[in-house]
């Protein structure tokens, strides 16, 4: 039960690694899911990347009750995404959002990020540019969250992000909803 004056009212959490199982972050992520969804039940809201192939998402239950009204208007915002449970102990509330269409506004997303926080991505390689669109388009979805449910209603609310693949989000929400916290860990 949450007492304490500086206690969120929401977390958001996002990783590479949620519903997908790849390496060490989905344990950390795992294991912790059902002491923070025992504390916050569903106002703990893990956010991963929707990949669409058969072998991925394997432990993601889409459940079209869950924030039905949401999902339709963050669509309108341009974001679509799959709205479930994290089928691991806990089952906390998982948002799958599909990151592919950013790429079409992949440079002017970089150049965004150049002008207000000198993220250089000119010498990005490998998997930059798929980390970095999926930590954007989850940066929106903890934007829209917040502006449908939450503006103005005197809640306090952290974005957890997790390893350099969800960066650029926490500097999107710091910059467009600097209401919310953000917190980063590096594992």
């Amino acid at each position: 039960m949450k007492t304490e004056l500086n206690t969120p009212d929401f977390i958001f959490e996002t990783s590479w690694e949620v519903c997908n199982k790849v390496g060490g972050i989905y344990t950390v992520l795992s294991s912790r899911a059902k002491t923070l969804k025992e504390n916050y039940g569903d106002q703990l809201v893990f956010i991963g990347p929707d990949l669409k192939k058969a072998d991925a998402n394997v432990d993601f239950r889409e459940e079209a009750r869950l924030l039905p009204s949401w999902k339709k208007a963050a669509a309108k915002l341009g974001v679509s995404c799959r709205i479930g449970r994290w089928m691991v102990p806990g089952e906390p509330v998982a948002v799958l959002v599909d990151f592919q269409p950013f790429f079409e506004q992949k440079n002017e997303i970089y150049a965004h990020a150049w002008e207000l926080f000198q993220v250089d991505s000119i010498r990005a390689y490998g998997d930059y540019d798929e980390a970095s669109m999926f930590a954007y388009a989850a940066g929106l979805v903890v934007e829209g969250f917040w502006k449908f449910f939450l503006q103005g209603k005197d809640k306090r609310v952290v974005y957890h992000v997790n390893e350099w693949m969800t960066c650029l989000g926490a500097l999107y929400v710091r910059k467009h909803v600097p209401e919310i916290a953000t917190v980063f860990t590096t594992h």
